[in-house]
């Protein structure tokens, strides 16, 4: 694909291409989530390697490559994340992707998806938000569960993007929280230091 991406294409050639890379890594998403999901299920949870990380950096291609592939959807990011971050970043990166994804897919298309990062005192906090319908209280309950998928009027999806990045969370000895209400939704990553 990067070899045909290269060679000099037309308008609509490039927008196929482009069509082709998104599925591609779409798919690529989908099969690491199973892995993920069968790793975390078979004990053990999931693995992650710790490593010192410019998670800003990291967090930076996350809203890049969500707003290549949804450019109608508006991502506004505040990361300030200003020394490296003790974390499995590729981990933390689709982490970050599955609740950027969820924004998309549920949010209002109207509103502003937003994406804040502060350092807190050795580790940090990560927030994402969008605008929409709230989640009924009954379903917040099991948001974190594997396949589990909230009324959305046929959006697509296996339930499991909540319950890795909640798996992601509890690896790095965090955790990963919800509030919704009318204005909005807002899922929280606190990781210690």
């Amino acid at each position: 694909m990067r070899a045909i991406a290269r060679s000099p294409l037309s308008e609509q050639q490039e927008r196929i291409v482009s069509l082709v890379e998104a599925t591609i890594k779409r798919m690529s998403g989908l099969i690491d989530d199973i892995m993920d999901f069968a790793r975390g299920r078979l004990g053990g949870g999931i693995p992650v390697r710790l490593c010192e990380t410019d998670l800003a950096a990291v967090l930076l291609q996350v809203v890049n490559e969500i707003s290549g592939a949804r450019p109608g959807r508006r991502i506004e990011a505040d990361i300030r994340l200003p020394l490296p971050i003790m974390c499995d970043g590729p981990k933390l990166a689709q982490l970050t992707s599955n609740l950027l994804a969820n924004a998309v897919a549920h949010g209002s298309p109207d509103g502003p998806i937003t994406i804040t990062a502060r350092s807190k005192d050795a580790g940090f906090e990560l927030s994402v938000a969008n605008a929409g319908e709230p989640i009924p209280a009954d379903a917040v309950e099991r948001l974190f569960l594997p396949f589990t998928r909230v009324a959305d009027g046929g959006k697509q999806g296996l339930g499991l993007g909540l319950y890795i990045a909640s798996e992601i969370a509890k690896a790095h000895g965090g955790r990963l929280r919800v509030a919704s209400d009318e204005t909005r939704t807002v899922f929280t990553l606190e990781i210690p230091g």
